[in-house]
């Protein structure tokens, strides 16, 4: 079933204990009139919590008391206008924070001017205000000098003189040692600094191992690491230089090794006259190569004897025409002629009988021939069998189409598909007879293409009196296949699109504006009142995941920033009880971010008020109103607890949770804050 989540944030509550003067007149059984007597004297000294719980035991005695309701709903009232203040302040607090921690004490200043207009004797605000005062007045000088050497450091930084400008922004810092503007400039120098020395260390080591390699004339290797070394450093020409001149180097070598390697494979083969050109086109490479010089020379003294003269031509001849059957052979595997290239292999094991490369060749064809042989025989055969398969499971087909169409009396198709049937099999029975059954029906076809023609356009009409669009759009498109190119049904389909467009377009309108909310609600980390827009928007059902995503992303946010789990285990707690949970207090730093996280299910069937408070060992300090919808879905309940002035300003170490008139399953709460 679909998750609903329901966010309620609603005006400060507070379920509190009796004073001890309360606690002695409930020994004596307090009367209706004693309670709105303390009811009215704790309103007038503006303890709205206090006077609202008078009010409610005063309801437990009479409970349509039309005075006692009145004045409750008065005090209500009240307790959410105090709730405004209070996030009014919080806002203007925070706002003050924020400046102060960038080091702009002016509007800081403001600010809390301003959080003091609403809650003038808040120690925290004063003790703030006096302090920036003070610092403005004894630290010109300071923030002046602090102001020369940042800058003195930026210019420094913007001219790639990285050590100095650590050493710059260093000094400021001594000063203002939580400027997080002059933090992060220190800490780019410093990255750049550390990434610069890095650069020069790979630089020299790479420059290094390439001297090392020239030295050996390991040419490609040198010239490898030289250019490892301009990548790091581009303008150095004098690594430049070093692989140009590599460069010539190593082309020398190749062309050498080449030709020495050819020259000394054609020597091992016995292919002497060949191998003394390549010996030859060695020297023109390095003219005084004594290596080279002195293979031509032994190869002269072999070559100039007869008897190698007589056995080199004889040999030259058979290498030949042996190498000339074998490409032919080649060839003519390549066009898969596996019956000729085993003639030209048997050919060539006649010049040279036993010769592995031949032997090896012709194995080979014989094996692809009688492979090809056997797979066009199977191919042959199960070309037949899936033939023979294919056109009985067409007839087959087209018979169970043909009787579909006439059962939904689509006689012109079934005709059709029953020629079309007879050209697979000109006898067959049933086809011959529902042709006969078709050729009786046409009538009937006219007749109920007008009918479906008029319900259409009937249907049609209605849907767009009633803005069902998408029905009307269908409605006339049935309309025109059962009358092609129909004025009226072409008319009232234009108009049909004409306004579901308008529709789209509106949805589209309201998406886009929830979205915008809820994405400012987002930046500013007000991830409750951000998650109610996010759903609006995703319930509107315009197929775009983006508000799902961004609900997840919240949720993934409060996981990943989990400050206390209190439920971890599945937890009930009936109607009108009361259920505490501790946990540790949390640092008075993350506090005014703080989100409480409940996830609960409604084991009822009728929606109730449930009441959250917190407090500390001192007694209760505060809480929320939270509505737990009808459903029986596992809902997700996200409060912006640390909104409320007593929840940052004291030590709170438990939390209590009464759901009032019904049962509730909590699977799990916790505390987290934002990011």
């Amino acid at each position: 079933m679909h998750k609903i989540i329901k966010i309620t944030f609603i005006a400060l509550f507070a379920i509190i204990c009796f004073t001890t003067n309360y606690a002695s007149a409930q020994e004596q059984a307090p009367t209706y009139q004693s309670l709105v007597a303390s009811g009215d004297k704790e309103f007038a000294k503006k303890e709205y919590i206090k006077a609202k719980t008078c009010y409610q035991e005063a309801l437990r005695i009479k409970p349509n008391d039309a005075t006692a309701k009145s004045k409750l709903n008065k005090t209500l009232d009240a307790i959410r206008e105090e709730s405004k203040k209070e996030e009014q302040f919080f806002e203007h607090l925070d706002k003050a924070d924020a400046f102060y921690d960038n080091g702009d004490f002016q509007n800081a200043l403001m600010e809390y001017d301003n959080a003091l207009k609403i809650m003038p004797k808040d120690e925290y605000a004063q003790s703030k205000k006096a302090e920036i005062t003070q610092t403005l007045q004894n630290e010109k000088e300071k923030l002046d000098s602090f102001n020369n050497m940042v800058a003195l450091g930026d210019k420094l930084l913007s001219g790639e003189k990285y050590a100095e400008a650590v050493m710059q922004y260093e000094s400021a810092l001594k000063l203002y040692p939580n400027s997080n503007s002059a933090k992060a400039k220190l800490k780019e120098a410093n990255d750049k600094n550390a990434a610069y020395n890095l650069k020069v260390s790979e630089f020299e080591r790479f420059k290094k191992q390439g001297h090392d390699f020239e030295l050996r004339k390991k040419y490609s290797e040198a010239i490898e690491s030289y250019q490892k070394a301009l990548q790091i450093f581009p303008q150095e020409t004098e690594i430049s230089a070093i692989v140009s001149s590599l460069q010539a180097k190593k082309d020398v070598a190749d062309r050498y090794d080449e030709k020495i390697n050819e020259a000394d494979t054609l020597y091992e083969d016995q292919s002497y006259l060949a191998a003394k050109s390549a010996y030859l086109a060695a020297l023109t490479v390095i003219p005084d190569d004594s290596y080279a010089q002195g293979m031509i020379s032994r190869i002269e003294e072999i070559v100039n004897s007869d008897e190698y003269v007589s056995i080199q031509r004889e040999k030259e001849k058979l290498d030949n025409d042996f190498a000339t059957l074998i490409n032919k052979g080649g060839n003519a595997e390549g066009f898969q002629n596996y019956e000729l290239a085993i003639s030209y292999y048997t050919q060539a094991l006649e010049l040279k009988p036993g010769n592995q490369m031949a032997v090896s060749k012709k194995e080979n064809a014989e094996n692809q021939l009688l492979r090809q042989q056997q797979l066009a025989k199977e191919r042959e055969r199960q070309a037949a069998i899936e033939a023979e398969k294919q056109r009985i499971a067409n007839i087959q087909n087209l018979i169970n189409v043909g009787n579909q169409q006439i059962t939904d009396k689509k006689y012109a198709e079934a005709e059709l598909t029953f020629k079309e049937l007879l050209k697979l099999d000109p006898n067959n029975e049933t086809a011959n007879a529902q042709l006969e059954v078709i050729a009786g029906f046409y009538e009937e076809i006219q007749r109920q293409k007008e009918e479906n023609y008029q319900f259409a356009m009937s249907e049609g009409a209605a849907a767009l009196a009633n803005q069902d669009y998408t029905e009307a759009l269908k409605q006339f498109n049935i309309a025109l296949a059962n009358k092609p190119n129909d004025e009226a049904a072409t008319q009232q389909l234009a108009s049909a699109q004409q306004m579901e467009d308008l529709r789209l377009a509106a949805l589209q309108n309201e998406y886009d504006t929830f979205i915008a909310k809820a994405d400012g609600q987002f930046n500013t980390k007000n991830f409750d009142k951000a998650i109610e827009l996010y759903t609006k928007a995703a319930n509107l059902n315009t197929g775009n995941p983006y508000p799902a995503n961004k609900i997840k992303e919240i949720g993934d946010i409060l996981a990943a920033n989990r400050l206390a789990v209190l439920v971890a285990e599945t937890t009930t707690i009936n109607a009108n009880q009361t259920k505490r949970f501790d946990f540790q207090q949390i640092d008075v730093t993350a506090r005014r971010s703080n989100y409480l996280f409940i996830r609960a299910k409604n084991l009822g069937t009728e929606q109730y008020t449930m009441y959250v408070s917190y407090g500390s060992s001192n007694g209760q300090n505060g809480g929320f109103v939270v509505n737990v919808p009808a459903n029986q879905d596992v809902n997700d309940f996200i409060i912006r607890i640390g909104s409320q002035y007593k929840w940052f300003s004291e030590d709170n170490i438990w939390i209590e949770v009464s759901p009032e008139n019904g049962d509730v399953e909590i699977s799990s709460m916790e505390i987290s804050k934002s990011n």
